[in-house]
Protein backbone atom coordinates (compact mmCIF):
# COMPACT_ATOMS: atom_id res chain seq x y z
CA UNK A 1 0.00 0.00 0.00
CA UNK A 2 1.19 3.53 -0.71
CA UNK A 3 -0.92 5.51 1.78
CA UNK A 4 -2.91 4.53 4.86
CA UNK A 5 -5.54 7.11 5.80
CA UNK A 6 -6.75 7.06 9.39
CA UNK A 7 -10.28 7.85 8.41
CA UNK A 8 -13.42 9.19 9.97
CA UNK A 9 -16.99 8.91 8.79
CA UNK A 10 -19.69 11.51 9.30
CA UNK A 11 -23.19 11.56 7.90
CA UNK A 12 -22.96 15.15 6.67
CA UNK A 13 -25.98 17.45 6.53
CA UNK A 14 -25.83 20.98 5.13
CA UNK A 15 -28.16 23.96 5.03
CA UNK A 16 -27.78 26.89 2.63
CA UNK A 17 -28.69 30.11 4.48
CA UNK A 18 -28.67 33.78 3.40
CA UNK A 19 -26.20 34.70 6.16
CA UNK A 20 -24.68 32.80 9.06
CA UNK A 21 -26.93 33.31 12.12
CA UNK A 22 -26.06 35.23 15.25
CA UNK A 23 -26.53 33.65 18.69
CA UNK A 24 -30.23 33.09 19.32
CA UNK A 25 -31.23 33.87 15.74
CA UNK A 26 -33.45 31.55 13.67
CA UNK A 27 -33.24 31.48 9.88
CA UNK A 28 -35.08 29.81 7.05
CA UNK A 29 -32.70 27.82 4.84
CA UNK A 30 -32.86 28.06 1.06
CA UNK A 31 -31.59 24.55 0.45
CA UNK A 32 -30.75 21.28 2.24
CA UNK A 33 -28.53 18.42 1.19
CA UNK A 34 -27.08 15.34 2.87
CA UNK A 35 -24.13 13.19 1.88
CA UNK A 36 -21.51 10.83 3.23
CA UNK A 37 -18.64 12.84 4.69
CA UNK A 38 -15.95 13.02 7.32
CA UNK A 39 -12.45 14.42 7.00
CA UNK A 40 -10.83 11.01 6.81
CA UNK A 41 -13.36 9.62 4.33
CA UNK A 42 -13.01 12.67 2.05
CA UNK A 43 -9.22 12.51 2.00
CA UNK A 44 -9.12 8.76 1.42
CA UNK A 45 -11.61 8.90 -1.45
CA UNK A 46 -9.95 11.97 -2.94
CA UNK A 47 -6.55 10.31 -2.85
CA UNK A 48 -7.80 7.08 -4.42
CA UNK A 49 -9.58 8.98 -7.20
CA UNK A 50 -6.30 10.66 -8.10
CA UNK A 51 -4.83 7.19 -8.66
CA UNK A 52 -3.03 6.48 -5.38
CA UNK A 53 -2.97 3.00 -3.87
CA UNK A 54 -4.92 3.87 -0.73
CA UNK A 55 -6.08 1.96 2.34
CA UNK A 56 -8.85 3.66 4.32
CA UNK A 57 -9.27 2.71 7.96
CA UNK A 58 -12.86 3.81 8.56
CA UNK A 59 -14.77 3.60 11.87
CA UNK A 60 -18.53 3.36 11.35
CA UNK A 61 -21.57 2.64 13.48
CA UNK A 62 -23.86 -0.38 13.39
CA UNK A 63 -26.59 1.67 11.74
CA UNK A 64 -28.03 2.27 8.25
CA UNK A 65 -25.49 5.03 7.49
CA UNK A 66 -22.58 2.76 8.43
CA UNK A 67 -23.88 -0.09 6.29
CA UNK A 68 -24.52 2.19 3.34
CA UNK A 69 -21.05 3.79 3.32
CA UNK A 70 -19.47 0.33 3.65
CA UNK A 71 -21.17 -0.74 0.43
CA UNK A 72 -20.31 2.49 -1.36
CA UNK A 73 -16.59 2.41 -0.59
CA UNK A 74 -16.52 -1.26 -1.59
CA UNK A 75 -17.97 -0.15 -4.93
CA UNK A 76 -15.14 2.42 -5.14
CA UNK A 77 -12.59 -0.38 -4.89
CA UNK A 78 -11.51 -0.07 -1.25
CA UNK A 79 -10.71 -3.13 0.85
CA UNK A 80 -13.60 -3.15 3.34
CA UNK A 81 -11.73 -5.24 5.90
CA UNK A 82 -10.53 -1.85 7.13
CA UNK A 83 -14.09 -0.66 7.74
CA UNK A 84 -14.49 -1.28 11.46
CA UNK A 85 -17.68 -1.11 13.50
CA UNK A 86 -16.83 0.95 16.57
CA UNK A 87 -20.19 1.62 18.17
CA UNK A 88 -23.93 1.79 17.59
CA UNK A 89 -24.04 5.19 15.87
CA UNK A 90 -21.99 6.62 13.02
CA UNK A 91 -20.61 10.12 13.17
CA UNK A 92 -23.02 12.95 12.37
CA UNK A 93 -22.29 16.46 11.13
CA UNK A 94 -24.26 19.63 10.47
CA UNK A 95 -23.00 22.56 8.42
CA UNK A 96 -24.39 25.99 7.55
CA UNK A 97 -23.19 27.65 4.34
CA UNK A 98 -24.09 31.26 3.53
CA UNK A 99 -24.50 32.87 0.12
CA UNK A 100 -20.91 34.15 0.21
CA UNK A 101 -19.49 30.67 0.72
CA UNK A 102 -18.69 31.10 4.44
CA UNK A 103 -19.54 28.16 6.66
CA UNK A 104 -19.77 26.81 10.21
CA UNK A 105 -19.71 23.08 11.03
CA UNK A 106 -20.46 20.97 14.10
CA UNK A 107 -19.65 17.25 14.32
CA UNK A 108 -20.76 14.49 16.70
CA UNK A 109 -17.98 11.86 16.52
CA UNK A 110 -20.07 8.75 17.19
CA UNK A 111 -18.14 5.64 16.11
CA UNK A 112 -15.04 7.71 15.31
CA UNK A 113 -14.41 7.95 19.06
CA UNK A 114 -14.25 4.15 19.24
CA UNK A 115 -11.18 3.72 17.05
CA UNK A 116 -8.35 2.50 19.28
CA UNK A 117 -4.59 2.14 19.20
CA UNK A 118 -4.56 -1.62 18.61
CA UNK A 119 -6.76 -1.32 15.53
CA UNK A 120 -4.48 1.27 13.94
CA UNK A 121 -1.30 -0.64 14.82
CA UNK A 122 -2.75 -3.77 13.20
CA UNK A 123 -3.64 -1.81 10.08
CA UNK A 124 -0.12 -0.35 9.83
CA UNK A 125 1.47 -3.77 10.28
CA UNK A 126 -0.69 -5.36 7.60
CA UNK A 127 -0.83 -2.52 5.05
CA UNK A 128 2.86 -1.52 5.27
CA UNK A 129 2.22 1.94 3.75
CA UNK A 130 4.82 4.47 2.62
CA UNK A 131 2.80 7.28 4.18
CA UNK A 132 0.30 7.61 7.04
CA UNK A 133 -2.28 10.41 7.15
CA UNK A 134 -4.31 11.42 10.20
CA UNK A 135 -6.86 14.05 11.20
CA UNK A 136 -8.52 14.76 14.53
CA UNK A 137 -12.05 13.52 14.08
CA UNK A 138 -10.40 10.53 15.78
CA UNK A 139 -8.64 10.70 19.15
CA UNK A 140 -5.19 12.36 19.36
CA UNK A 141 -4.10 9.47 21.58
CA UNK A 142 -4.90 7.04 18.77
CA UNK A 143 -3.01 9.25 16.30
CA UNK A 144 -0.03 9.32 18.67
CA UNK A 145 0.04 5.51 18.88
CA UNK A 146 -0.20 5.29 15.09
CA UNK A 147 2.61 7.81 14.53
CA UNK A 148 4.86 6.02 17.02
CA UNK A 149 4.36 2.75 15.16
CA UNK A 150 4.79 4.44 11.79
CA UNK A 151 8.05 6.19 12.63
CA UNK A 152 9.48 2.94 13.98
CA UNK A 153 8.87 1.43 10.53
CA UNK A 154 10.14 4.41 8.53
CA UNK A 155 6.66 5.47 7.37
CA UNK A 156 6.15 9.16 6.60
CA UNK A 157 3.62 10.82 8.95
CA UNK A 158 1.21 13.58 7.86
CA UNK A 159 -1.41 15.29 10.01
CA UNK A 160 -4.15 17.84 9.58
CA UNK A 161 -5.05 18.68 13.22
CA UNK A 162 -8.70 19.42 12.45
CA UNK A 163 -11.07 19.84 14.19
CA UNK A 164 -8.43 21.57 16.29
CA UNK A 165 -7.27 19.91 19.50
CA UNK A 166 -4.00 20.72 21.31
CA UNK A 167 -1.11 18.53 20.19
CA UNK A 168 1.26 16.95 22.69
CA UNK A 169 4.97 17.66 22.33
CA UNK A 170 5.48 13.97 21.54
CA UNK A 171 2.96 13.96 18.70
CA UNK A 172 4.46 17.17 17.33
CA UNK A 173 7.91 15.57 17.31
CA UNK A 174 6.64 12.48 15.48
CA UNK A 175 4.94 14.54 12.75
CA UNK A 176 6.84 15.06 9.51
CA UNK A 177 4.23 17.02 7.54
CA UNK A 178 1.53 19.24 9.09
CA UNK A 179 -1.23 21.12 7.29
CA UNK A 180 -3.21 23.82 9.12
CA UNK A 181 -5.51 26.65 8.12
CA UNK A 182 -5.20 30.10 9.69
CA UNK A 183 -7.59 29.34 12.56
CA UNK A 184 -5.67 26.17 13.41
CA UNK A 185 -2.38 28.02 13.00
CA UNK A 186 -3.49 30.61 15.56
CA UNK A 187 -4.19 27.84 18.07
CA UNK A 188 -0.99 25.98 17.19
CA UNK A 189 1.22 29.05 17.70
CA UNK A 190 -0.76 30.43 20.67
CA UNK A 191 -1.81 33.72 19.05
CA UNK A 192 -5.11 35.34 18.26
CA UNK A 193 -6.00 35.16 14.59
CA UNK A 194 -5.74 38.97 14.33
CA UNK A 195 -2.15 38.83 15.62
CA UNK A 196 -0.97 36.51 12.85
CA UNK A 197 0.15 37.62 9.38
CA UNK A 198 -2.66 38.59 7.03
CA UNK A 199 -0.99 38.17 3.64
CA UNK A 200 1.32 35.56 2.06
CA UNK A 201 4.41 37.83 2.10
CA UNK A 202 4.04 38.39 5.83
CA UNK A 203 3.53 34.67 6.38
CA UNK A 204 6.74 33.87 4.52
CA UNK A 205 8.60 36.33 6.74
CA UNK A 206 7.08 35.17 10.04
CA UNK A 207 6.71 31.41 9.60
CA UNK A 208 10.28 30.34 10.49
CA UNK A 209 10.19 32.14 13.83
CA UNK A 210 6.65 30.94 14.58
CA UNK A 211 7.73 27.37 13.87
CA UNK A 212 10.77 27.78 16.12
CA UNK A 213 8.52 28.85 18.98
CA UNK A 214 6.77 25.46 18.95
CA UNK A 215 10.07 23.63 18.30
CA UNK A 216 8.86 22.35 14.97
CA UNK A 217 11.30 19.77 13.60
CA UNK A 218 9.34 18.20 10.76
CA UNK A 219 9.93 18.30 7.01
CA UNK A 220 7.05 20.56 5.96
CA UNK A 221 4.73 22.91 7.83
CA UNK A 222 1.98 24.13 5.50
CA UNK A 223 -0.46 26.98 6.16
CA UNK A 224 -3.51 27.17 3.91
CA UNK A 225 -4.76 30.71 3.32
CA UNK A 226 -8.06 30.20 1.51
CA UNK A 227 -8.31 32.38 -1.59
CA UNK A 228 -4.75 33.60 -0.98
CA UNK A 229 -3.29 30.14 -1.58
CA UNK A 230 -0.81 28.56 0.83
CA UNK A 231 2.69 28.88 2.26
CA UNK A 232 5.03 26.08 3.28
CA UNK A 233 8.11 25.92 5.49
CA UNK A 234 10.58 23.20 4.49
CA UNK A 235 13.94 22.19 5.86
CA UNK A 236 15.79 24.31 3.29
CA UNK A 237 13.22 26.57 1.65
CA UNK A 238 10.05 28.61 2.02
CA UNK A 239 7.37 28.24 -0.64
CA UNK A 240 4.36 30.29 -1.66
CA UNK A 241 1.69 28.99 -4.03
CA UNK A 242 -1.16 31.28 -5.06
CA UNK A 243 -4.75 30.04 -5.24
CA UNK A 244 -6.58 29.21 -8.44
CA UNK A 245 -9.06 31.89 -9.49
CA UNK A 246 -12.54 30.44 -9.00
CA UNK A 247 -15.92 31.50 -7.66
CA UNK A 248 -16.30 29.69 -4.35
CA UNK A 249 -19.72 28.13 -3.83
CA UNK A 250 -19.20 25.73 -0.91
CA UNK A 251 -15.78 25.59 0.83
CA UNK A 252 -16.83 22.83 3.24
CA UNK A 253 -14.59 20.10 1.80
CA UNK A 254 -11.94 22.26 0.14
CA UNK A 255 -9.41 21.57 2.90
CA UNK A 256 -9.89 17.81 2.63
CA UNK A 257 -9.51 18.00 -1.15
CA UNK A 258 -6.33 20.08 -0.69
CA UNK A 259 -4.93 17.42 1.64
CA UNK A 260 -5.69 14.61 -0.81
CA UNK A 261 -3.96 16.51 -3.59
CA UNK A 262 -0.97 17.23 -1.38
CA UNK A 263 -0.59 13.59 -0.35
CA UNK A 264 -0.71 12.54 -4.00
CA UNK A 265 1.79 15.21 -4.99
CA UNK A 266 4.28 14.58 -2.19
CA UNK A 267 4.91 11.09 -3.56
CA UNK A 268 5.22 12.16 -7.21
CA UNK A 269 6.11 15.84 -7.62
CA UNK A 270 8.39 18.56 -6.33
CA UNK A 271 7.06 20.29 -3.20
CA UNK A 272 6.11 23.37 -5.23
CA UNK A 273 4.19 21.26 -7.75
CA UNK A 274 2.51 19.34 -4.92
CA UNK A 275 1.23 22.62 -3.44
CA UNK A 276 -0.09 23.65 -6.86
CA UNK A 277 -1.89 20.32 -7.24
CA UNK A 278 -3.30 20.58 -3.72
CA UNK A 279 -4.60 24.10 -4.36
CA UNK A 280 -6.25 22.91 -7.59
CA UNK A 281 -8.04 20.06 -5.80
CA UNK A 282 -9.31 22.44 -3.14
CA UNK A 283 -10.45 25.00 -5.72
CA UNK A 284 -12.24 22.39 -7.82
CA UNK A 285 -14.31 21.20 -4.85
CA UNK A 286 -14.94 24.71 -3.47
CA UNK A 287 -16.54 25.67 -6.78
CA UNK A 288 -19.30 23.06 -6.33
CA UNK A 289 -21.99 22.16 -3.81
CA UNK A 290 -21.08 19.08 -1.82
CA UNK A 291 -17.81 17.21 -1.43
CA UNK A 292 -17.65 13.47 -2.05
CA UNK A 293 -19.20 13.42 -5.55
CA UNK A 294 -16.89 16.22 -6.72
CA UNK A 295 -13.48 15.03 -5.53
CA UNK A 296 -11.67 15.00 -8.88
CA UNK A 297 -9.98 12.10 -10.58
CA UNK A 298 -6.60 12.71 -12.21
CA UNK A 299 -7.96 13.47 -15.69
CA UNK A 300 -10.59 15.89 -14.35
CA UNK A 301 -7.94 17.66 -12.31
CA UNK A 302 -5.58 17.98 -15.28
CA UNK A 303 -8.38 19.41 -17.42
CA UNK A 304 -9.19 21.96 -14.72
CA UNK A 305 -5.55 22.99 -14.30
CA UNK A 306 -4.88 23.40 -18.01
CA UNK A 307 -8.04 25.47 -18.49
CA UNK A 308 -7.03 28.07 -15.87
CA UNK A 309 -4.37 30.76 -15.72
CA UNK A 310 -1.38 29.36 -13.83
CA UNK A 311 -1.15 30.83 -10.31
CA UNK A 312 1.88 32.68 -8.98
CA UNK A 313 4.53 30.75 -7.09
CA UNK A 314 7.55 31.78 -5.10
CA UNK A 315 10.53 29.95 -3.60
CA UNK A 316 12.89 31.41 -0.99
CA UNK A 317 16.05 29.75 0.27
CA UNK A 318 15.97 29.61 4.06
CA UNK A 319 18.55 31.55 6.01
CA UNK A 320 19.87 29.80 9.11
Amino acid sequence: MSTLVLGSYVQANCLQVPTLPNAGQSLLADRYWSEHGGKGLNVGVGLKRLGDETALLLPVGDDPAGRQITKEIQDMGFDTRWVVRCGPQSGYGMGLVDNSGNNVIAVFPGANAGLNAQIVRDAIDQCRPHMLYAQLEISPDVVLAAFMAARQQGIRTVINPSPWQPLSAELLTLTQVMIVNTLEAAALFGYSRDSLPNCPADWLHALPSLAAQIRWSGDWLIITLGDQGCVALGLEELLYQAAWNIEAIDPTGAGDAFNAGLLWGLERQTPQQALCTANACGAYVAGRNGVLPHLPDHQTLQTFMTSQAQPEERKIKRAF
